[in-house]
């Protein structure tokens, strides 16, 4: 049904606007009456599919909104406003067949319109992103920012992209074209932070801090939650180098303190880990191992090396330094190992008994499951295969159980250091990181994880070798023979230009992009002792400085 008189259009009017108010006050229910039966009256106009959608979100109802969404599209498939709305929320909750189903509607679209409509690129581009297609992505808003050259999303998409790749002289550039193109304040003010961002990135702190101080762009930011945080962090890189440590602790605490309040986070429970460690430390015993290895045959896992630590220790840089060797691959950081073990444990009630009655078949189902997913990622020419992902040193019990003689390269730093960076990062929240949002539970995670790496260390006999972050600084070639020697490989001189290496990869998507990309330095050694409270800190560590010898 359409709007074909002057009574239904007030009506649909009067049903958006009641629809909004009842949402507004939380009453989901009858607000997704309303917007059904606007829905009804005009089932093209895409206000009430819109607003219906909204409310399936806010209730995690995604698959509803999902439906609403792309049933309007395929239909109707011409409206800007629907295909950038489904396009950020696909993108959002990382819904990638349905991102590809709208990337190949939006291609069909493209043709039909002479290739001009920018939102359709917007839209490719998303998904190109998602597909860590980077180069493309950016082809793609660099044409919807020449379609519409006022398209302020595509500007930031492309922004973003080119400071997390390290590109500084196409940033520098673009930043020049957005400020040609906008005269809103609010707009204004986010290309200022680009520009300040770009600054720092060239180790011009003080100019950087210069344009925050003299812009008010903490005021100017501060009702934008997406920017306000983001300044925050770069206030706080800023006032480190600048040797302004109590500021950079008071920049950093802030930051976290609001990422800590975002409803987005509110769900996640630092404590979920904490529980998964305590079982893992009650069943993973030598005599349950030796019961698993007796049912199975293991085979040699001697050309797979998982390359684990705590957050901040040197993963990334070891990464660098590994996948410089030519007979390396280096997957990049995916829980390729934990999603299988998700899956493995879902099938069986998240009982990790089950793990006693694994068979063979179902052991070589995961391995070969792991091998399928990574080598569909990477080509099978190189020798040795590194797995990154340095939280799986949670995960060595399970580890053992599908790739015992897989070797182990353990990323070793200072455990007041560590705690230092991890909590002053920017990691992505989940039940993890939501613990570095606090000095407090920093440290706390910290034990935990390291309690149960010395449980493991005790009931399995753990193939693994040290490297110290610090020993790595002091002696490179000394300390990447150990490791060369570890795996079965020698030693390359080409390891010595990681930052090269790390230069002329896609995007680096840990915290360290800003910093591998530059060849050696000490600053980052000791840096704990800048910051408050460092007599607590070493005593509530004092076990693992000692343990670790530092």
């Amino acid at each position: 049904m359409s709007l074909s008189n002057h009574k239904n259009l007030k009506l649909y009017e009067k049903l958006i606007k009641t629809g909004i108010k009842k949402a507004n006050n939380k009453d989901f229910t009858s607000a997704e009456e309303d917007f059904s039966k606007a829905i009804k009256l005009d089932n093209r106009n895409q206000i009430a599919h819109i607003n219906l959608s909204n409310i399936y979100i806010i209730q995690k109802k995604i698959n509803k909104a999902v439906k609403i969404l792309m049933d309007y599209i395929y239909k109707y498939n011409k409206n800007e406003m629907i295909l950038n709305h489904t396009a950020k929320f696909l993108y959002t909750y990382n819904l990638k067949d349905d991102l590809l189903k709208l990337f190949h509607q939006t291609k069909i679209n493209l043709k039909k319109n002479n290739n001009k409509n920018y939102y359709l690129y917007f839209i490719q581009g998303l998904y190109l992103e998602k597909e860590e297609n980077y180069q493309s992505a950016k082809e793609s808003f660099l044409k919807s920012i020449s379609y519409n050259t006022t398209y302020f999303e595509g500007y930031l998409k492309l922004l973003n992209l080119y400071e997390q790749t390290n590109e500084f002289k196409k940033l520098n550039k673009l930043i020049k074209k957005a400020f040609d193109n906008f005269f809103n304040q609010d707009k204004i003010c986010i290309l200022l932070f680009y520009k300040s961002l770009l600054l720092s990135r060239e180790n011009k702190f003080k100019d950087s801090q210069k344009i925050i101080i003299e812009n008010n762009l903490r005021i100017e930011l501060q009702n934008s939650k997406n920017f306000f945080y983001k300044l925050l962090d770069l206030e706080a890189k800023n006032n480190e180098k600048l040797k302004n440590y109590k500021l950079a602790f008071q920049n950093i605490n802030e930051r976290n303190n609001i990422l800590l309040n975002l409803n987005e986070n509110k769900n996640f429970d630092g404590k979920n880990i904490y529980n998964s460690i305590e079982k893992y430390k009650i069943f993973f015993t030598r005599s349950n191992l030796e019961k698993i290895n007796s049912k199975i045959n293991y085979q040699n896992d001697e050309n797979l090396v998982f390359l684990i630590g705590f957050p901040r220790s040197g993963t990334t840089l070891l990464d660098s330094i590994l996948r410089s060797h030519s007979e390396i691959t280096v997957l990049e950081e995916k829980p390729y190992l934990l999603n299988l073990r998700h899956d493995f444990f879902k099938q069986n009630d998240n009982n990790l008994s089950s793990l006693l009655n694994i068979t063979q078949d179902i052991r070589d189902k995961i391995r070969n499951e792991y091998f399928k997913k990574i080598f569909s990622q990477i080509s099978k020419n190189k020798r040795i295969i590194v797995d990154k992902f340095p939280l799986t040193i949670i995960e060595l019990g399970f580890v053992k159980c599908i790739f015992p003689n897989a070797k182990i390269i353990l990323a070793m730093r200072h455990p007041c250091d560590v705690v230092t960076s991890c909590f002053f990062s920017s990691f992505k929240i989940n039940d993890a990181m939501v613990n570095f949002l606090s000095w407090s539970s920093t440290i706390q995670f910290y034990n935990k994880v390291f309690d149960l790496f010395e449980f493991y260390s005790n009931e399995m006999n753990l193939n693994f070798l040290t490297i110290k972050y610090e020993d790595l600084i002091i002696n490179f070639k000394n300390n990447v023979q150990k490791m060369t020697k570890y795996i079965g490989l020698e030693y390359e001189s080409n390891m010595e230009n990681f930052y090269i290496t790390a230069k002329n990869r896609s995007r680096i998507s840990t915290p360290s992009y800003t910093q591998v990309i530059n060849p050696l330095y000490t600053t980052s050694i000791n840096r704990w002792k800048n910051y408050p409270n460092t007599n607590e800190t070493q005593k509530k560590l004092n076990k693992w400085i000692k343990k670790f010898n530092y």
